[in-house]
């Protein structure tokens, strides 16, 4: 009789197992010990090393802004200081991150904050901003607006044209002109070329945010429609590495929504 049990509970047990296995195959998971040969585990101690790395260095940085000094280069080019821009929607080129215990990484182990924009500009609500690993400085900011629904290509790339007027607008002689792309719904600014930096304004597809949709139903089902960012990329920030840099200035409290 207990050999009988015994098989009855083996059969269970390994008909779980079987069950559990296809359902980590059907739905996309993977087993703990195929994460781990995958190389799982080793990628997340590689991550929490980069976090505690990055923690440990903010506590040395000293100052609330990196500035580049007159004859700054890249890659060997000096920099144009006067083609520069400086801040977008109150955000500084070259302010330092306020890092926490647990920052946010992404894969070349750059500082990435995303929040809402105190002051929208257009449909842009939030913004991402990214901060050097070599000096912790805002190297990229990038305003954006999520997916909107009801809003044709032709619309989309009217908002796309409307924002980047704006920018020339609000920048003047810094922008010499656009690179439009109607087609991939895409502007790029032309820049003075030692300036550095690059800025686009673009229209791009994305699943439209759904809230207190019950999961499964007809209503929760991915819907796409068009988004809109704004970026603003500074390469010269992004790789330079600080001798003595000067303290903050203040922003002030009126700054336009760019």
């Amino acid at each position: 009789m207990k050999k009988v049990r015994a098989a009855v509970l083996f059969m269970l047990v390994f008909t779980s197992v079987v069950e559990a296995a296809i359902s980590r195959n059907v739905n996309g998971y993977k087993s703990h010990r195929t994460c781990i040969n995958d190389g799982g585990a080793a990628v997340q101690k590689d991550k929490n090393k980069a976090e505690r790395q990055t923690y440990a260095k903010a506590k040395s940085i000293k100052v609330e802004k990196i500035e580049m000094p007159e004859g700054a280069e890249c890659g060997g080019i000096p920099v144009d200081f006067t083609g520069r821009i400086e801040s977008l929607c109150g955000y500084e080129i070259g302010a330092v991150a306020k890092v926490s215990w647990r920052p946010n990484l992404d894969k070349d182990g750059n500082i990435v904050v995303t929040e809402k924009l105190k002051k929208p500009f257009r449909k842009c609500t939030h913004v991402e901003l990214k901060y050097s690993k070599v000096n912790h400085a805002l190297y990229s900011i990038r305003v954006f607006a999520p997916a909107q629904k009801k809003v044709t290509d032709d619309e989309a790339w009217a908002e796309v044209e409307t924002m980047a007027d704006a920018l020339a607008t609000k920048f003047g002689d810094k922008i010499v002109g656009w690179n439009r792309f109607d087609a991939s719904k895409w502007c790029h600014a032309n820049m003075k070329p030692i300036s550095h930096q690059d800025l686009e304004v673009r229209a791009y597809k994305d699943n439209i945010e759904k809230r207190g949709k019950l999961k499964g139903s007809a209503d929760a089902r991915p819907e796409q429609g068009w988004a809109f960012s704004v970026t603003l990329t500074d390469r010269a920030m992004r790789v330079y590495e600080a001798g003595a840099p000067k303290a903050n200035k203040a922003v002030a409290d009126d700054v336009d929504a760019l």
